[in-house]
């Protein structure tokens, strides 16, 4: 009757029952239903109540889901109805994308601190509803064998002559790489909280101020909610950064935290927290050096995925169905070699960082190896 046109976008679940199984669909659904119902409202609603006018709200706005089993899906007002773009998946992301994410982030992790700080029970009972899916993909084969074949891959990539110091680090990461995948994800530190989880280029989209030569990035929103976890902004910050940069980019790491930092003290104060008892700056360093080893295999597959071929993303879609061993289908998918050649040992290179978080596995490892011997010595 008003003639109003409302410019909608519609998500909706995979219905093969194999693809769900591999790619933990109902849980997954689950966490963005209740991201987008309950989570982001109720950070809205802290907002306000710590007196923030002008209310961070870095997210695609809401209008309406089916949360039934197989039919699951959710509706967004049309981001690019109001000048919203992606980015080229295979093009790295330059200093102002990055400055501009880790501003972003440092904003969005800041409201979760500073709600378990200022309500912790209502933290508490709000967290139980998250479904940590990375962890679900650590029992799924077809995830397991498709990390493990592309860090394999990866070592393929490197100059024998230039990287043979990498190249012997690196090696455990490809002969282990689920079990340091796995125990990469067990955050044993205390500053945590609500991440955002599968925070790649894809789920992000840019507005600029021109945007027939995208001249000036002048907002952000993130996407796909389906990997929310609790845990350390490390997970987070190494995953976009590593799967979206470049070594230029990596090398000023500490700069990059910083503006994450500042970023994230800002908000932080401006909502009634002390920064400094929320996530002292020096965890930040701490923690990237044992818990970006997740972020750092996370985008050695996202490379493969972003230098894949249209194509070979559509076959790749339609082939879990159909896959007996569940990897060939993303391992052998035909992607730009001369890219991913490049890339590779630009994003592993982060081994030589200092591997405190590799050492503590290997000597848990050990103790275990321990046990298993003396056990075995007792055994009749």
């Amino acid at each position: 009757e008003t003639n109003t046109k409302i410019d909608l976008a519609i998500k909706k679940a995979p219905t093969e029952e194999k693809r769900r199984d591999e790619t933990c669909v109902e849980n997954a659904y689950k966490n963005e239903i209740f991201f987008y119902k309950t989570l982001m409202p109720t950070l809205k609603r802290f907002q306000q109540e710590c007196g923030i006018f002008d209310i961070f709200d870095p997210v695609p706005t809401y209008v309406a889901s089916v949360s039934e089993v197989d039919a699951e899906m959710i509706v967004f007002e049309d981001l690019t109805s109001h000048g919203y773009q992606m980015r080229e998946k295979d093009l790295v992301l330059d200093k102002e994308h990055v400055r501009f994410i880790f501003e972003t982030y440092g904003r969005f992790h800041a409201l979760s601190f500073c709600l378990k700080d200022q309500k912790p029970d209502e933290f508490r009972i709000l967290t139980k509803s998250c479904h940590n899916i990375f962890k679900e993909f650590t029992r799924k084969k077809g995830f397991s064998l498709s990390l493990s074949k592309i860090a394999e891959r990866c070592l393929k990539a490197f100059d024998q002559n230039r990287d043979g110091q990498v190249i012997e680090k690196f090696k455990i990461y490809a002969d282990k790489t689920m079990d340091i995948f796995a125990d990469s994800l067990k955050y044993k530190g205390e500053y945590s909280g609500i991440l955002h989880g599968d925070c790649w280029s894809n789920n992000m989209m840019f507005k600029y101020q021109n945007s027939q030569n995208k001249s000036k990035l002048e907002a952000i929103k993130l996407l796909d909610f389906q990997m929310i976890f609790v845990g350390s902004p490390v997970y987070d910050l190494s995953y976009f950064f590593y799967s979206g940069g470049s070594k230029e980019l990596f090398d000023n790491l500490e700069h990059y935290l910083d503006v994450y930092y500042r970023s994230f003290s800002n908000f932080a104060q401006n909502l009634g927290s002390v920064p400094k008892k929320l996530l002292p700056r020096e965890v930040l360093t701490e923690d990237w050096k044992k818990y970006s080893k997740f972020g750092m295999l996370m985008s050695i597959l996202l490379t493969k995925v972003k230098l894949m071929t249209k194509e070979a993303s559509i076959e790749l879609a339609e082939s879990i169905n159909e896959e007996k061993n569940n990897e060939s289908g993303l391992v052998n998918a035909t992607v730009n070699e001369e890219l991913f050649n490049e890339r590779s040992p630009n994003l592993t290179f982060n081994v030589e960082r200092g591997d405190e978080f590799l050492s503590e596995f290997y000597k848990v490892d050990e103790e275990i190896n321990t046990k298993i011997d003396l056990a075995l010595k007792k055994a009749p």
